[in-house]
């Protein structure tokens, strides 16, 4: 079969590897469409956990093509059915996994990271990972399932209350997950923050009325819409300096999310006498915690609109080419690989 495998950091390319033959408890999935998430260029880059070689791509849809021996009938999978798959592979075991913490997992694995994932004509997951999609929603739309997850799970831990006021920077693709769902929960309002007028625009499409345009007047304008901060402000760009900003507009007693993925070398200044004295809350949210369920619902309900979320649809042969054009990626928003 054809894939591409990021042999080391910065090298990646298309060939021909061995078909996944399914151990006991996996199923092989033919691979109709895998997003490229950051994640996946964070590993291409180096500076993400992940063994090499490695074939990326954890945000996968497909169909099941083969049933490995020990799949439990009670799973109700069968060659033929429509499934999209949660890549995180967790032990069970371990204090975390026992008390409802699993994305915390002492022996933690991960397709696409750890182990050969999406970006190849056919995928072995273990069957408990994969989650059956309805015959209407589209594989690309199924795709989008695991960055959804970890959407629900960010909004989960932040609990936002009926009237909020929520502030998010970045508009890419989580960036607009996250608002759409803001607006859909207990949110008052919701701004959102970019460089780029193309992004805003399709926000504003999306329905979400206050969008923003970073630069030299940005602190005025978020203080004309919010005069005493924001209740609720997220970070979804990665960007150490914008995580850095975030204090600056959250209310007294506000939340701050830190969504993005940092390197692991960033560091940011901190008064932790300011948030002590302004009853700040400050949370992290990594990947995402048994949240696939919630998310294919809110897909298929059309709460949520990933479709047009998609800019740009390409196939297995250009893939090595978008990882090493930054240009070509700012210019895109999720930009999906079909088979």
């Amino acid at each position: 079969m054809k894939a591409l495998v990021i042999d080391k950091p910065g090298q990646a390319f298309v060939r021909e590897t061995q078909y996944p033959r399914p151990a006991g408890d996996e199923v092989v999935i033919k691979v109709k469409n895998c997003g490229i998430c950051a994640t996946d260029l964070h590993i291409y880059g180096g500076d993400y956990v992940g063994s090499y070689p490695v074939i990326p791509g954890h945000e996968m849809s497909g169909v099941i093509i083969e049933i490995g021996t020990d799949v439990p009938d009670v799973a109700g999978l069968e060659a033929g059915t429509r499934v999209t798959v949660d890549p995180n592979i967790y032990c069970g075991s371990c204090y975390f996994c026992r008390t409802n913490r699993s994305n915390h997992c002492l022996n933690w694995n991960a397709l696409g990271v750890t182990k050969n994932g999406g970006f190849a004509e056919y995928v072995a997951a273990p069957y408990r990972n994969v989650y059956r999609i309805p015959d209407n929603m589209s594989f690309i739309e199924a795709a989008f399932a695991e960055p959804v997850s970890c959407v629900v799970y960010g909004l989960k831990r932040l609990k936002i209350t009926g009237g909020d006021s929520v502030l998010i920077f970045g508009a890419g693709p989580i960036g607009l997950q996250m608002a759409q769902l803001a607006m859909h929960g207990n949110a008052a309002s919701v701004t959102i923050v970019d460089l780029k007028e193309n992004r805003l625009r399709l926000a504003r499409k999306l329905g979400i009325k206050n969008t923003v345009l970073s630069g030299d007047g940005l602190p005025q304008i978020l203080k004309d819409i919010a005069p005493l901060g924001f209740d609720v402000v997220i970070d979804v760009t990665g960007v150490a300096a914008v995580s850095e900003m975030t204090i600056n507009y959250v209310k007294n007693t506000g939340k701050i999310m830190f969504f993005g993925v940092c390197s692991p070398e960033d560091k940011i200044m901190l008064s932790p006498f300011e948030v002590y004295k302004r009853d700040l809350e400050i949370y992290g949210s990594y990947a995402l915690c048994q949240t696939f369920y919630p998310a294919l619902d809110l897909i298929n309900n059309r709460i949520l609109d990933v479709t047009s979320l998609v800019s740009s649809c390409i196939c297995l042969g250009d893939l090595p080419g978008v990882l090493k054009s930054k240009k070509f990626r700012e210019e895109n928003m999720k930009i999906m690989v079909g088979f």
